[in-house]
């Protein structure tokens, strides 16, 4: 585990893969690494993570090796990138806060049904 702090994401899932693809080229992103849940060596490093649960919605490990989860980590990607701070009020409004747990629903939703109608995904 090369950097500090580490993003898990299904690579399995097409929604999940374009997601990780955006973040890639947005500057400052190559100071987090991009973990597939599916690689165990994440699990021997951090044990305390559920694979169950890392497949059901967004993880973010941060510097301190604090586990985020569903919309705290959508919350903890967001502030990482100076790009985003002009939009840091919203993440910390309510309004912002329920924009990002619609935004997490929804995308959690969306990932469920592409689940389903997929023939190679075990999930």
């Amino acid at each position: 585990m090369q950097n500090k702090e580490w993003i898990l994401y299904d690579e399995n899932c097409g929604l999940c893969r374009r997601f990780k693809e955006a973040l890639e080229k947005i500057p400052g992103t190559e100071k987090i690494s991009m973990v597939s849940v599916h690689d165990e060596n994440i699990y021997t490093s951090f044990p305390q993570l559920n694979k169950e649960e890392c497949l059901k919605e967004p993880h973010f490990i941060d510097e301190n090796l604090n586990i985020f989860k569903g919309k705290e980590a959508i919350t903890q990607i967001i502030k990482r990138f100076p790009h985003a701070e002009k939009f840091s009020w919203l993440i910390e409004s309510g309004m912002g806060q329920k924009a990002i747990n619609l935004f997490n629903k929804v995308a959690q939703s969306f990932r469920e049904e592409l689940n389903k109608d997929c023939k190679g995904c075990n999930s």
